[in-house]
């Protein structure tokens, strides 16, 4: 049994159920489950620099190499394949090599995932577990249409503090029904306010706005501290 990592690259970050399931279309040769990105070959490269396929290894050099299978690469992922005993050496190469460039690098044998630094100003959240760096307005429209008595909040957050954030139903305050719980805050807990907002559009305006860095949404509604 060897050591795998799984290596693609993604706009926005994934999250654990996401990066299994990619792992398993890829696994079953569903290279269409990610994008193609120029930067996939590009670590490859770099990698078989370090690491030569097997092939090209004569019987001497054979025994060092870390892998058991020679790298697997198109320009949507790569897979490695490692022994166990050398992956140890070799894969904090290659989680470094994802970072330089920016792509996802996949465990699966503990789930865990590696992924680049996004430097994205907005971060939206929903209740369902989804997350997206630099949202687009339709994706904002999308979380807001998602919202549901068990997907109950979604909230936009520019940095720790200052975010814009909507929720319906008990868990979100025993909000009534037909209304939703807007909220904002600015930094600090003095600045956290809510107003009870009628329609969906009235809250697509505050994420737009808030999005925009558009202040005009805070006028027409009535805010009380929490």
């Amino acid at each position: 049994m060897s050591f795998d990592l799984y290596i693609w690259s993604s706009r926005q970050p994934v999250t654990s159920d996401r990066a299994q399931e990619i792992f398993r279309l890829l696994a079953d040769g569903h290279d269409d489950a990610v994008e193609p990105d120029d930067r996939v070959l590009a670590l490859h490269r770099e990698l078989i620099d370090r690491y030569p396929p097997l092939e090209t290894l004569g019987d001497t050099e054979l025994e060092s190499s870390p892998w058991t299978m020679s790298p697997d690469a198109t320009d949507r992922r790569v897979v490695l394949c490692m022994s166990w005993s050398t992956a140890a050496e070799a894969s904090p190469f290659v989680l470094e090599l994802a970072k330089q460039h920016g792509l996802v690098c996949f465990d699966p044998q503990s789930g865990q995932i590696h992924q680049p630094d996004t430097g994205a100003a907005l971060h939206l959240e929903s209740c369902d577990g989804s997350r997206i760096y630099n949202p687009t307005r339709q994706d904002l429209r999308r979380a807001l249409d998602s919202l549901s008595p068990d997907n109950w909040y979604a909230c936009l957050e520019r940095e720790p503090g200052w975010f814009v954030q909507v929720g319906i139903g008990s868990y979100a305050g025993d909000v009534p029904a037909g209304k939703f719980g807007l909220e904002y805050r600015e930094g600090t807990p003095e600045r956290h306010v809510r107003a009870l907002v009628d329609s969906l559009e009235a809250v697509a305006g505050a994420f737009d706005g808030f999005a925009a860095g558009d202040d005009s949404w805070k006028r027409g509604h009535s805010w009380t501290s929490i």
